[in-house]
């Protein structure tokens, strides 16, 4: 269902901490562009119908092998990826934050592979939210990776929202 809906499927799952709602904290996974806008407007309803904090999370991993001297990347280069990510989240918010002044955001960069830092995540979240990407005419499940794991292993229910073209 989760990989085939055209809107917003919630996979109820986790422990009973994480299906009682009293963590007061959303998580969402910012992926790639075109992935996320929709989960971000989807996350910041819930977030203010829920009274609820949201912490953008966005992985990023720094290549197994970088070109020699590069002049962006002079200092440090988990730096410059860091940057990175949270440019891609400050994108993200600048169309869906105006409309939820009232809910709380929190902006995490954080080094790793996406799935297993969305997993580690939803142990302190009431609700895990991802955005997928959905192409009309498209035979089987259109679920990314990160999206298939955390459907089998996060510590909370977790929201499946599809961008649609």
């Amino acid at each position: 269902m989760a990989g085939r809906s055209s809107g917003p499927v919630i996979v109820i799952r986790g422990d009973p901490a994480g299906l009682e709602r009293t963590r007061g904290r959303i998580v969402l996974g910012a992926g790639k562009p075109g992935t996320s806008g929709a989960a971000m407007r989807f996350a910041f309803r819930e977030a203010e119908a829920r009274h609820c904090a949201l912490d953008v999370v966005r992985a990023w991993r720094r290549p197994a092998h970088e070109p020699g001297e590069h002049p962006l990347l002079s200092g440090s280069r988990d730096l410059y990826y860091e940057e990175r990510a949270s440019i891609l989240i400050d994108a993200l918010l600048q169309d869906s934050a105006p409309e939820s002044p009232g809910v709380r955001v929190n902006r995490y960069p954080v080094e790793g592979l996406a799935c297993k830092v969305l997993v580690s995540r939803s142990a302190a979240a009431d609700l895990l939210i991802i955005g997928v990407r959905r192409r009309r005419g498209h035979v089987g499940l259109q679920l990314g990776t990160a999206a298939h794991v955390v459907l089998h292993h996060a510590q909370c229910p977790v929201a499946v929202v599809p961008e649609l073209p």
